[in-house]
């Protein structure tokens, strides 16, 4: 009997089979892309800026974020390795000396060797044992969702601090523009070809550009800040000098995108959705179970020694343990654990749904911000053509005071803009690195590396 119930135990689990989601051949938004494999390279060197490589190295090593995540991990692993096997042995000692009033010593030593064997003729132990691993492989999916979370804040940090410190330097520039010409226009009044509505408008323009710098400087130290708590350092301490090169990291490569099914394996959500409808899957099985009386082989044997003479015992044979009646709570279970299983599947789905949408989007995004960023830095050339011929009108008396503010102005515009522009060309490309999930094995492999 003991034979045939294990036998027919082996047909129990059907084979798992992944859910499929229908994708297209390619993205919309790079049709005309031929598909490819998606790489795994990093793609923040790109950027061509040594002190953002320093940056996210740092914080690769010493992010809390990382930590906890990794510990989460560990956690996972030794909760699979926790569940009770199918066979198990259970050993145990004792020795006893006893004395009795007037009598003699006596020693008493016990060996007790217990084993249980579980027939898992339904699979409950290995659908619990399946059910572990999946989750643990949600751990390990969400230390590279952690990972890539970290990479996307700490380059956006990274490029809206160049932003910001860029905006301190063209306000500088224009308060010094600004001065020159408030002297310029003094100059004129003197003699009297400016009059004191000039005098006050370019007072004006000067106080208001001085009035921007706190602010701007205040968000510089914010961000300094913020970067340091993503690298696990503690603000105001030295490490990666940020003030050393302020220019602002440009995109010269356009990003390599690879083909729709590449989410599967490279989004960390996709995996975490994925394992956690399996562990869902294995679940019901174990519910199942419940519903089935339990077949196991169990015994002890014993060995004593008492002042000299020996004895042995033992206890062997099988034990048969019934469901709790009536069964209609495990039914529930079971009901309860299958639709979670649905759930799970329509998360799945629904993930996936939701990541083609977020690279469609960064795609999308990314290339507005390269014509954009085009078109602002043409705009700054031919402003910055207008202002420098206005300058040299108003010095020949050739112009007004008024126009050659509103030069300066349209510059200074065409200026932010342009500052703004490279700033949205850069969170767009690190946007569509993250939707795509690039980038976390590689930096995995090199972490462990070092």
């Amino acid at each position: 009997m003991l034979a045939a119930l294990s036998l027919g135990a082996g047909c129990t689990d059907d084979p798992y089979a992944a859910p499929v989601f229908p994708f297209m051949s390619a993205y919309k938004a790079q049709s005309a892309a031929a598909p490819r494999v998606l790489a795994h390279d990093d793609w923040w060197p790109r950027f061509n800026d040594p002190v953002l490589n320093a940056l996210i190295d740092t914080a690769l090593l010493d992010s809390l974020d990382l930590d906890l995540a990794q510990e989460r991990l560990v956690e996972a692993r030794a909760a699979r390795d926790s569940l009770p096997q199918t066979a198990s042995l259970t050993p145990s000692a004792r020795l006893q000396r006893e004395r009795s009033d007037g009598g003699a010593d006596i020693t008493r030593t016990e060996g007790t060797l217990g084993f249980d064997w579980l027939f898992d003729i339904y699979g409950a132990r290995r659908a619990q044992a399946d059910a572990a691993g999946a989750r643990v492989a949600v751990a390990d999916a969400e230390v590279d969702a952690a990972r890539l979370l970290l990479l996307l804040n700490i380059a956006n940090a990274y490029v809206d601090l160049r932003f910001q410190q860029t905006s301190l330097q063209l306000r500088r520039s224009e308060l010094r523009a600004r001065q020159q010409t408030l002297d310029l226009v003094e100059a004129l009044q003197e003699a009297d070809s400016a009059t004191s509505i000039d005098i006050a408008r370019a007072r004006a323009l000067v106080s208001e550009t001085r009035a921007t710098l706190p602010g701007i400087e205040a968000a510089i130290a914010g961000l300094k800040n913020e970067i340091a708590v993503l690298s696990g350092q503690i603000p105001g301490q030295r490490g990666v000098n940020l003030d050393d090169r302020t220019t602002q990291p440009r995109v010269s490569l356009s990003p390599d995108v690879g083909i729709p099914a590449d989410l599967l394996r490279n989004r960390p959500d996709i995996r975490v959705a994925e394992r956690s409808y399996y562990a869902a899957l294995r679940e019901v099985r174990t519910a199942q179970a419940s519903l089935y009386p339990q077949l196991s082989l169990g015994g002890t044997l014993s060995l004593t020694a008492l002042s000299g003479q020996q004895s042995t015992d033992y206890v062997f044979g099988p034990a048969l343990r019934l469901p709790i009646l009536p069964v209609s709570a495990q039914r529930a279970t079971v009901a309860a654990r299958e639709s979670r299983v649905r759930q799970a599947h329509t998360s799945w789905k629904r993930t996936v749904i939701a990541a083609i949408g977020d690279v469609e989007t960064a795609l999308s995004e990314y290339a507005a911000a390269q014509q954009s960023r085009r078109a602002a830095e043409e705009t700054v050339g031919h402003y910055a053509e207008a202002a420098r011929l206005t300058r040299e009108s108003v010095s020949r008396d050739g112009g007004t005071v008024r126009d050659l503010i509103d030069a300066q102005q349209s510059l200074a515009f065409a200026n932010a803009t342009l500052a703004s522009a490279t700033r949205g060309l850069g969170r767009s490309y690190i946007a569509v690195n993250i939707s795509l999930g690039a980038g976390h094995q590689v930096t995995a492999k090199r972490i462990a590396a070092k």
